[in-house]
């Protein structure tokens, strides 16, 4: 067990660390299992399913839409390489009911079958799209925000950094969540070697199913190495004892020297996708989420 690690959490891991799964077996599944434990509302959501040629999109929103709401693409976790839209679900029912507001999650093309670019041009396709059909929709343009956890935090990224150079649709904000950032191997990322959670060894081989090939760093792949310089306001949390800790931190301190309006939260003693879990730090970490996207969209 890592030392200094929350006090709530201790159980989480002990059995995450019964029920872990290689690499090999990740790819095999391609599924998250834990977010079914997790406590969610559906009442007064419509969720429906949507194809945009080849990609699926699942699509959540108020039971009764209204005109105007704002609308958030979630980009799900899986380092590049597993997870799907229906492991979110339970996690962004709360953007429907806070702000009746309309989500999409993509089910981009995972890697290694589709490295780099495939994802980022799916998820990319999905805001032109949003954003060419929010009268249909009734969306706010105005208020597309770009969100996603982990690998699906890169992706949000990726996706503001491309809108951003190719003069696309305007992004109100950015919520890449404790986001996999930085390709190359860090001495800090030693540190987590655990099978019970997102370590060292699965990290490695994720980034080398995204991007297998590369003499120079993608800065859509690897956003750590991209020039922030004129992105939408960002808000971040991060764990002390989650493997991009490090990386994150320094990329938000990138973000306050371009200038760029960040708001970052570290919760101590807490892992990779720990706002997951039912627990009380859990249930703090996606209040103050709300609460800082609440005032984003004003």
């Amino acid at each position: 067990m890592m030392n200094g690690l929350h006090p709530e959490l201790v159980e989480t891991i002990e059995r995450k660390l019964k029920n872990s799964r290689t690499f090999e077996e990740l790819i095999q599944n391609r599924t998250f299992d834990h977010y079914s434990e997790q406590n969610y509302q559906l009442e007064n959501c419509l969720i429906e399913e949507m194809m945009l040629g080849n990609l699926r999109v699942v699509r959540i929103q108020p039971a009764h839409a209204v005109q105007n709401m704002p609308c958030f693409i979630w980009f799900h976790g899986g380092g590049m390489v597993f997870g799907s839209p229906d492991d979110s679900v339970p996690y962004v029912t709360d953007f429907v009911h806070n702000f009746q507001a309309v989500v999409f999650i993509p089910q981009y093309r995972l890697a290694p079958e589709n490295p780099y670019p495939a994802a980022l041009n799916d998820g990319y396709a999905l805001l032109k799209w949003i954003s060419e059909h929010a009268g249909d929709l009734k969306i706010d343009r105005t208020k597309i925000i770009v969100s996603g956890g982990s690998a699906g935090g890169n992706l949000a990224l990726a996706v503001a950094l491309k809108a951003r150079d190719e003069k696309g649709p305007k992004i109100a904000a950015v919520l890449p969540l404790y986001p996999m950032l930085d390709i190359k191997e860090r001495p800090f990322h030693k540190k987590f070697t655990s099978p019970a959670m997102w370590n060292a060894e699965k990290n490695k081989k994720s980034w080398h199913a995204y991007l297998p090939d590369y003499e120079k760093i993608p800065p859509y792949a690897s956003p750590f190495y991209a020039n922030v310089e004129g992105l939408p306001p960002v808000y971040t949390f991060i764990g002390t004892h989650d493997i991009f800790y490090e990386e994150v931190c320094e990329f938000v301190d990138k973000l306050q020297q371009s200038g760029v309006q960040v708001q970052f939260d570290i919760y101590e003693g807490c892992t990779h996708g720990f706002d997951l879990e039912e627990i009380p730090i859990a249930r703090q970490a996606k209040k103050r989420l709300l609460d800082m996207t609440s005032k984003l969209l004003k």
